[in-house]
């Protein structure tokens, strides 16, 4: 995806996959803990259907790249429809 944004893939891992790996270790075992330990059987994927949103939420601003202004060159902009360079 995102060779097809024109941007480098390494740098999109190096930038998102680290990050995100990290905060997933931070997040998912203290709601499963918590999920397994006090809430009741029928309302478990309730709860983990509802910390996915936010979760999915984070990981689709952290691949946009977070706020950051992308590196492109002058004269070039991240706008829909151009093809990366050859």
């Amino acid at each position: 995806m995102a060779y097809l944004e024109g941007a480098s893939p390494t740098k999109r891992l190096e930038d998102a996959y680290v990050p995100g790996l990290t905060k997933n270790f931070m997040i998912w075992p203290w709601v499963q803990f918590t999920n397994f330990k006090y809430v009741p059987m029928e309302h478990r994927v309730l709860v983990v259907n509802i910390i996915s949103l936010g979760w999915n939420c984070y990981l689709s601003f952290l691949n946009s790249g977070g706020g950051k202004l992308p590196n492109l060159p002058p004269g070039h902009t991240k706008e829909g429809g151009q093809l990366p360079p050859a």
